[in-house]
């Protein structure tokens, strides 16, 4: 029991969100190899809405809902998640109208090629993580710290329906997908004295099959200082920078702070979490623009199996 409520502490005081743009409500999951002997297994639902959800560093333009379970298995020094979000927002919609000129031309039109591209709509995203963790520093008088090397595969399924738009009939139906595949290292170095914790990224995103396929690559670093308290409330910050090919250049493009409140109830182990994230992002067509996302949600851990033993927490 001691063990297990161990892991769940690490849970709660985990560090917030990495340079990778993960969805805002997919609160970060670095569990501590020294906290565990046995492989564990730990699954955790999240539920809440965004408003002015962003999808990795591309504005949605509306708000929505949803429904994340990620599952976790930790083992010695490797970590293993499978994660698979619901997202649905207030224009769902897939439909897209096309005219019978030549060529053709679709509607609602897809932006210029130098612009922050549209994300997919909201819907159902599957993730897969391999995590390995490693131990650094401990010299004299210092105690260790541990550092995480993650790659990450995500993919969406994107379906569309095209009409026409003088019939109103259906005239195809595409069946395409999102793509995305990254890695990040967390960073730790000490100047004046004091710890500088951050994370470094780099990933690929593509989307073929669609009426507006896109590639994009980032490059990002993410700065995270020591949270503090205030009252019951855990408050922590982050700052990412970077930049995002195929947006009219591929230099410094995005600073993207965050900030989140976070409050655990010892009762029912349920965390709640209150994120504002302020992101400045410049393409070629409308130069630097801001958007603000605020999302509230709820996640618990459903329980804790340790796997050798067979034992539920």
């Amino acid at each position: 029991m001691i063990k297990a409520f161990a892991i769940l502490l690490g849970l709660l005081l985990a560090a917030s969100a990495d340079a990778q743009q993960r969805p805002v409500f997919d609160a970060d999951d670095f569990v501590d190899p020294r906290q565990h002997r046995e492989p564990v297994f730990i699954p955790r639902l999240t539920v809440g809405a965004a408003k002015n959800l962003i999808d990795d560093y591309r504005a949605t333009g509306q708000d929505a809902g949803f429904v994340f379970l990620a599952n976790s298995v930790y083992w010695k020094n490797w970590q293993f998640d499978y994660k698979h979000a619901e997202v649905r927002g207030k224009n769902d919609s897939s439909a897209v109208t096309r005219c019978d000129c030549k060529p053709p031309l679709y509607f609602p039109t897809p932006p210029p090629p130098d612009t922050t591209p549209d994300p997919p709509r909201p819907g159902s995203r599957d993730t897969l993580q391999i995590g390995f963790y490693r131990r650094a520093g401990g010299g004299a008088g210092e105690l260790p710290v541990l550092l995480r090397y993650r790659l990450s595969v995500s993919r969406q399924h994107i379906g569309t329906v095209i009409r026409s738009a003088e019939t109103d009939a259906v005239v195809d139906r595409r069946s395409g997908h999102e793509q995305s595949a990254g890695v990040d290292a967390d960073t730790h170095f000490r100047w004046r004295g004091r710890d500088v914790w951050g994370s470094l990224l780099y990933a690929r995103t593509s989307r073929s099959g669609t009426v507006d396929d896109r590639r994009q690559q980032e490059l990002a670093y993410t700065a995270r200082p020591p949270g503090w308290l205030v009252g019951p409330l855990l408050t922590r910050a982050t700052l990412t920078v970077g930049g995002v090919s195929n947006r009219g250049g591929t230099a410094l493009n995005v600073i993207n702070p965050a900030l989140e409140a976070f409050w655990h109830s010892p009762g029912t182990g349920a965390n709640v979490h209150l994120v504002w994230s302020p992101q400045a992002t410049r393409d070629g067509a409308a130069g630097w623009r801001m958007r603000h996302q605020l999302a509230l949600f709820v996640d618990r851990p459903l329980f804790v199996i340790l796997l050798r033993r067979g034992t539920t927490r």
